[in-house]
């Protein structure tokens, strides 16, 4: 646990901090189907060495960075990935690195990502690039809703390219706006020139289930349930959560299987809980039908005095 930047709450002009840890995670994406990779904690440099005075030197943990990690994770998937399949890599504007670009772009694979309005492309920032377009007209492109209840909304964007600072090749960069008068645009990059703005951005769309990822490890399967552990077993704690994960999504893609219909991990997590409970009360009507002893099968089937006033206390 370490104080770290929130990017979601912070702003340009105040940057907030709040305490906890932070993990990087691939998810992949096929066609309807989709899957958590792998994730792997993230401990500062300065957490790094406070551990380390603790340990002995066969036992010290060496400093990773975030691109460390996100390539170490991007490595082993290239090693399992199929042959001949076009593979597109999205990601926010915080990992949009030299580093990161030229790595996927090593294993053949495009880029599509957010950009922040410093970068240069053809040796001019984003930001100016903006200003030198003002004249151009927009092009309005439409994208999928993420709550299917309301209408697909509508972004204006204009496009410029050349190549990125530092990184060989052309690329298109996309200025988007969500209206016309919008002050705060936003800045993407494609590699693929084959691909419109549109196709691009429907791409960049399919980053979401990583949030979504981020919500159920740490709301629906604890992943933040540990207390002052060892880095060893908090990594397992990581691990046995992944795992939980990863069965959720496999219960998800075999309901399409069968349905042809989209289930949600919620809903997904809901039928595994009452499958549970439905197995207990099962086991407990087979006890009591079997010995006639009700007293006997509740002692049975209660919990320890521990649990209990755990349970109570919660």
């Amino acid at each position: 646990m370490a104080y770290h930047h929130d990017h979601n709450d912070s702003t340009r002009k105040k940057p907030t901090y709040v305490n906890g840890f932070v993990y990087v995670g691939v998810h992949i994406h096929f066609g309807p189907f989709g899957f958590t990779f792998d994730t792997r904690l993230y401990l500062r440099e300065c957490t790094v060495r406070a551990l380390n005075r603790q340990r002995d030197a066969a036992q010290r943990l060496p400093y990773r960075s975030k691109y460390a990690l996100a390539r170490e994770m991007l490595n082993a998937l290239a090693a399992l990935l199929p042959k001949g399949y076009q593979v597109y890599v999205t990601f926010d504007s915080w990992y949009a690195s030299e580093k990161l670009i030229k790595l996927c772009r090593r294993h053949g694979w495009h880029v599509i990502c957010a950009l922040k309005r410093n970068r240069k492309v053809g040796k001019q920032r984003l930001d100016h690039h903006d200003l030198a377009l003002k004249h151009q007209r927009y092009q309005p492109i439409t994208l999928t809703a993420a709550d299917c209840t309301r209408p697909a909304p509508v972004y204006y964007v204009r496009t410029v390219e050349g190549a990125l600072e530092n990184i060989s090749g052309v690329v298109r960069a996309i200025i988007s706006r969500r209206h016309k008068g919008d002050q705060s645009p936003k800045f993407f990059m494609c590699t693929d020139l084959q691909l419109s703005a549109q196709e691009a951005l429907r791409l960049y769309q399919r980053r979401w289930p990583v949030e979504v990822d981020n919500l159920y490890l740490k709301e629906g399967l604890g992943v933040g349930d540990f207390r002052l552990q060892s880095f060893e077993a908090t990594d397992k704690w990581f691990a046995v959560a992944l795992l939980s994960l990863n069965y959720l999504q496999y219960q998800q893609a075999q309901h399409y299987v069968q349905t042809r219909e989209f289930c949600s991990l919620a809903e997904c997590l809901r039928q595994h809980r009452l499958t549970h409970w439905q197995r207990l009360i099962r086991a407990i009507a087979y006890a009591a039908h079997r010995t006639d002893d009700v007293e006997a099968v509740i002692q049975q089937f209660m919990p320890t005095t521990d649990w209990a006033i755990l349970a109570h206390a919660a």
